[in-house]
């Protein structure tokens, strides 16, 4: 048998552009490693993101749905939802900046991101999506007139071969490195993350995500914490770090030796998931042949669920219009390279803008933020703006700094 398209990956992205390409009549199989697609057993992104015009789009959250208002979709959501009002970065004494709505609106709305799969799941099947789930699909190759694939599940090996692929298989790319794409790329680093689910954290404010800067806090990135699905009282304490210094060790530093140590005394770890990501910059020409490589796997680290499922929406109608005879490859990747930040030649500037651990002293970070604490910066979740926020307050201050500290 051949299909239309073999999509690989069931994350929101594959998901989702496997229900628009089955919905536009096309013949569709979805390959996922997990044998449960709904079962969240890795660290991942679990908030809507509700600033206006991030990524090229503006969300809102109605009675059931989440309504994609530019990009014209919806997708189907009853669960529950944590709305988070302010974002904080702290300081190694304590000095925070401070983001916030002035009406107070979430920043960031967590949800159930188990419960958002098995919806788009039900979708796919109801659509006739053929799921191929419990195969790793480990390469693929060029036929020329299609894409073979080929996957295996314990000892024994198997293909399937379609018109077109989707590679969708996440941050480390592997459908993308296996037919030569990723050479276009630059390779960073392999990034280890790691969530614990804490209950009993002293202090604890699940309205705000607070991210902890400087190595008083026992790592180089910011220790993050935020809500979780599993109640107020528990914290997702989020912690980013590699080989030479392991999340672990850091988070078991981070609560027995930081500032912090105090408030997690008798505090009790529910469950812990984890995962490794490669930091690639971003594949700014996603199709090769038959191939369309979206969502994290073409991304820079990651795109969050709303952009994963943009993504999806628009690769299952780029496959339709391309067995049409079409340019919808083509029409994709302007859609890509115009909608994310992280594609224009300004990214890296910006993400140094935000690595102030290890650039700065604990010294230095406390008197940076001290500059800006009695401030409130303008609510927003994203990684690329609020680097740019930070420092437009801080350089507000020049005269002072050039006085106190030049």
């Amino acid at each position: 048998m051949i299909y239309d398209v073999a999509i690989v990956g069931a994350g929101p992205a594959g998901l989702m552009a496997a229900r628009v390409a089955a919905e536009k009549g096309l013949k569709v199989a979805l390959i996922d490693r997990k044998g449960d697609i709904a079962n969240i057993n890795r660290a991942c992104c679990m908030q809507f993101i509700m600033d206006e015009d991030y990524e090229s789009e503006t969300i809102r959250i109605e009675k059931g749905k989440v309504v994609f208002t530019r990009s014209g979709f919806a997708i189907d959501y009853q669960g529950p939802l944590f709305p988070m009002t302010d974002k904080y970065f702290i300081s190694p004494k304590g000095h925070t900046v401070h983001f916030a709505y002035a009406d107070k609106r979430p920043i960031i709305v967590k949800f159930d991101k188990a419960l958002l799969l098995q919806n788009l799941l039900g979708a796919c099947e109801k659509a006739g999506v053929e799921i191929i789930a419990g195969r790793v699909a480990h390469a693929a190759r060029e036929t020329g007139d299609g894409v073979e694939v080929k996957m295996k599940t314990g000892g024994r090996q198997s293909a399937l071969t379609a018109r077109k692929l989707i590679g969708a298989d996440g941050a480390n790319a592997g459908i993308a490195e296996t037919l030569g794409m990723n050479r276009q790329r630059t390779y960073f680093a392999t990034g280890l993350a790691l969530i614990c689910y804490v209950q009993g954290v002293k202090g604890f404010d699940a309205t705000a995500w607070k991210s902890y800067f400087g190595r008083t806090y026992q790592s180089n990135s910011p220790v993050m914490m935020a809500a979780s699905l599993f109640g107020s009282d528990v914290a997702s304490v989020i912690v980013i770090g590699s080989k030479k210094e392991t999340p672990k060790t850091i988070y078991n530093n981070f609560t027995t030796k930081s500032p912090l140590a105090p408030a997690f005394e008798g505090a009790k770890v529910l469950g812990t998931v984890g995962c490794s990501v490669k930091a690639f910059s971003s594949l700014l020409i996603p199709h090769q042949g038959n191939t369309l490589i979206i969502g994290d796997a073409a991304a820079y680290v990651e795109i969050e669920i709303q952009g994963a499922l943009m993504s999806g929406f628009r690769a299952g109608g780029a496959v339709a219009e391309e067995l049409e005879g079409k340019e919808g490859f083509s029409e994709y990747t302007r859609w890509w390279q115009n909608s994310f930040e992280f594609n224009t030649e300004q990214y890296l500037r910006v993400a140094q803008g935000f690595a102030l651990v290890p650039a700065y002293t604990d010294d230095e970070l406390d008197y940076l933020f001290s500059l800006i604490e009695n401030e409130v910066l303008e609510g927003t979740y994203n990684q690329y703006k609020s680097p740019k926020l930070i420092w437009d307050a801080i350089l507000r201050h020049q005269e002072v700094i050039a006085r106190e500290q030049p």
